[in-house]
């Protein structure tokens, strides 16, 4: 009994991991920027490996920390478009990064539903929270690796994606303060709906042959 068990457990895996090899994504990068309280600017990487897409910088996403740039506020904005050919109903969203002291961070994202003719429809998801270094409320100087799930309100072929981070420095020193991103990942969440029809399939498939 359990070596059937551990067998349905395994085709059910194979089969959700097919289900997300499978889908396709094509992904437009509208705009990827760091915006610097001094006026410089810098343009983000993308990178996409399978169906996950990757933001970064050669340059640190960073404010304070001796403030000689004078970088000590800065606004990055991400906005994408995504069309898949299985549903999506969901999507994760990771970043990672470090404030210190009264260094802070902000985040936001919004998701709406997507059409190349007609554009941004309605709102499928929403986030927003914000970090402190240890010199603000709840604030800590470790680093932080943020893991967030997005559920749609309904399952979704395209989708639009804008993120906004800001980065602050409130410190009256520079030098004793900073507030930095590191990078940021996006993977969708293919529609539970699809992935357990496979499950349920390799059940049945099994079943059939215990039968036979």
């Amino acid at each position: 009994m359990n070596r059937t068990v551990t067998r349905l457990f395994l085709l059910s895996t194979i089969a959700i991991a097919a289900q997300i090899a499978s889908a396709s994504i094509n992904y437009n990068v509208l705009q990827a920027t760091v915006a610097y309280n001094n006026g410089d600017t810098n343009t983000l990487d993308s990178t996409i490996t399978g169906d996950k897409i990757s933001f970064t910088n050669s340059s640190a996403m960073l404010v304070g920390n001796g403030g000689d740039s004078g970088h000590n506020a800065a606004t990055v904005t991400i906005i994408y478009t995504a069309t898949s050919d299985t549903a999506i109903n969901g999507l994760n969203l990771d970043f990672s990064g470090v404030v210190k002291n009264l260094g802070a961070m902000t985040y936001s994202e919004l998701v709406e539903n997507w059409n190349a003719n007609t554009g941004a429809g309605s709102v499928l998801a929403s986030v927003a929270g914000n970090y402190n270094g240890a010199g603000g409320v709840n604030g800590s100087d470790d680093p932080f690796k943020n893991s967030t799930v997005l559920n749609f309100s309904n399952s979704v072929f395209s989708y639009k994606v804008k993120k906004t981070f800001t980065l602050l420095d409130l410190d009256s020193t520079p030098a004793n303060s900073s507030a930095q991103l590191n990078s940021v990942d996006q993977q969708p969440v293919p529609e539970p709906a699809s992935m357990t029809a496979l499950a349920l399939g390799g059940f049945g498939f099994l079943a059939r042959r215990k039968r036979k």
